[in-house]
């Protein structure tokens, strides 16, 4: 996919009406890692490998559509992908954004029109959804605090002291941290993907 095809769809994706300033915004490499939360020194070497490209404006810039790119590719790192595999992800991403801006663009003004309210209507319920799902992830949450407490009070040694209560808490807290994930697993299973 060529570089000046991407960089249109992904105008169209992320500049909004008033988005020109972000459209000419240009960052130093350091600048760029700072906001991407990368290092200045993977920035480099991902820009050498040619997994990112600099803006066209300048050598050692990166403009918007470099830092959107960068930020997947951290992303996808943090999900465990090489960085090969990393790139690769986000190339397929950057692709399907690409296809999805254009088949917004060809579209007329009604369909258009419906797509939009599609979109809003599944939204609307994907909230619902996780409105209803709240109160489990809050109680998901307080149950690790404890778990987290209890694992704090057996690391400064409080629980060992307490004889067979002590034994009784590191086990209690053990098999409450699995229970946690296995709720946790079981909640993604049961919630629709995301819109």
């Amino acid at each position: 996919m060529a570089e000046p095809e991407t960089r249109d769809a992904l105008a169209q994706v992320l500049i909004a009406n008033d988005g020109e300033v972000l459209g000419r915004l240009r960052l130093s490499a350091a600048e760029a890692a700072r906001v991407c939360n990368v290092t200045p020194r993977q920035l480099i070497y991902w820009t050498k490998k040619g997994l990112v490209k600099p803006s066209a404006d300048g050598e050692h810039d990166y403009d918007v559509y470099a830092m959107e790119k960068v930020i997947r590719i951290r992303q996808a790192l943090e999900k465990g992908h090489s960085l090969e595999k990393a790139a690769q992800v986000v190339q397929r991403e950057m692709g399907a954004l690409q296809a999805e801006a254009h088949r917004l663009d060809e579209m007329s003004p009604d369909a258009l029109e419906d797509e939009l309210r599609s979109r809003l209507e599944r939204l609307e319920s994907r909230i619902g959804e996780l409105r209803r799902a709240l109160p489990a992830s809050l109680t998901i949450a307080r149950l690790r605090k404890a778990v987290a407490v209890l694992a704090r009070l057996d690391a400064q040694g409080a629980l060992d002291n307490s004889g067979a209560n002590g034994d009784t808490a590191k086990a209690v807290a053990l098999r409450l941290g699995r229970a946690i994930d296995e709720l946790e697993m079981l909640l993604r299973e049961v919630q629709p993907a995301s819109v």
